[in-house]
């Protein structure tokens, strides 16, 4: 009987903080556990396969013995996965120990232990889209501010108020009475302006109020 012991993930997983390589390498080192029988799959980018953890189970592990993994979730990142680790256990008799819980061919518990992790699965699949949708809220948001040369700016009540102002008297006049510079108000009507309409759309000028200055 060997022990062997294995971890997989990123470097940084933001989303399942406990579960990132570096914590999951520093839990299995503290472990015992021989540095030549320890594998590791670090992914990069979108490419998460375990290609030392196929190798170990191929074609260096026998039957009876003991792979440790600090959680069951460093064997696989979905369904499919997990449902491959539960044959290849079944097949191969090697004993797989976490500190989750341990699996073997000869559990009684396997069904309990493959809906404990396909709960897990769904839990960390919900954090990811929780993740993806704060994301995209916040480009939603980004891509409403200035994108110009300068750092991004947001029209505040005070510039919407001088923005309302303007549409009904001049330049001069609405400095005066707002106490901002016409470029400032040059890039409040531009922005809200860019809001309002498609970007195709041609834009007027009204003389009388200075535009065809800017």
């Amino acid at each position: 009987m060997t022990k062997y012991g294995y971890v997989s993930g990123w470097l940084q997983d933001s989303v399942i903080k406990q579960d990132d390589f570096e914590s999951q390498a520093k839990i299995l080192l503290s472990m015992g556990i021989p540095y030549d029988h320890c594998f590791a799959d670090v992914f990069r980018n979108k490419n998460k396969e375990r290609y030392q953890l196929f190798k170990l189970l191929n074609t260096i592990a026998h039957e009876g013995d003991i792979l440790i993994v600090p959680s069951l979730t460093s064997l696989y990142s979905n369904v499919r996965e997990l449902c491959c680790l539960m044959y290849i256990v079944e097949d191969t008799g090697i004993i797989i120990q976490s500190e989750d819980m341990d699996l073997s061919d000869d559990s009684d518990s396997s069904d309990w232990i493959l809906a404990s992790q396909l709960a897990n699965l769904d839990y960390v699949h919900y954090l990811r889209q929780k993740r993806a949708f704060k994301a995209i809220k916040k480009a939603k948001y980004e891509a409403t501010l200035n994108v110009g040369g300068r750092q991004k700016r947001v029209i505040t009540p005070i510039y919407r108020q001088a923005y309302e102002y303007l549409q009904t008297h001049t330049y001069l006049e609405t400095q005066i009475k707002f106490h901002l510079s016409k470029s400032t108000l040059y890039r409040i009507k531009r922005q809200i302006d860019n809001r309002k309409q498609p970007i195709s759309t041609e834009r007027s000028y009204d003389a009388s109020r200075g535009d065809l200055d800017a």
